[in-house]
């Protein structure tokens, strides 16, 4: 493999990391979304071991819940059009004739819709972490902290800062 495909296959590389670990994080609040009912199932399993960590009231629940449903509707279209995409890459990546232009302009394409993504990410995670009290926030923190000391990812809606 050349310099340039060694780097194209690390931009692709890092955009599925990247995607996985945004993904994470909505794909949970969708029920399934994008991840099949098996990983929705999985990911909702995850978030109640999370509130109950963080001690959320039932109220706090239904305000959580009513955030990610209304998240899911604001998402579905940006992941069909990315699933699109990456099935565009792949299909590129596959072609007996490699054109590199093309394959950079598909990646241009996915990180836009990543970026998209991580920002409603931020959003909704700024939403969720609205309804939490100090104590809950603090917990949450230590929570993410723990998960990335142990090299983790988190069921946690958004970062913390």
């Amino acid at each position: 493999m050349t310099g340039k495909g060694k780097n194209v296959a690390r931009i692709v590389a890092t955009l599925c990391v990247a995607a996985l670990t945004a993904f994470a994080g909505i794909a949970w609040a969708h029920e399934g979304g994008w991840g099949g009912e098996h990983c929705g199932r999985h990911l909702h399993h995850n978030f109640g071991k999370f509130e109950q960590k963080l001690g959320l009231t039932e109220a706090q629940k239904a305000q959580a819940k009513a955030i990610f449903q209304a998240n899911r509707e604001v998402v579905k279209p940006v992941i069909k059009s990315l699933r699109t995409e990456r099935m565009n890459l792949r299909s590129l990546m596959d072609a007996d004739k490699i054109d590199e232009a093309a394959i950079r302009a598909e990646t241009a394409k996915i990180a836009g819709f990543q970026s998209d993504l991580n920002v409603n990410r931020a959003k909704v995670g700024a939403q969720f972490r609205a309804i939490l009290t100090p104590d809950q926030l603090a917990k949450m923190k230590n929570l993410r902290q723990k998960h990335q000391e142990k090299g983790e990812t988190t069921t946690n809606p958004a970062p913390t800062n």
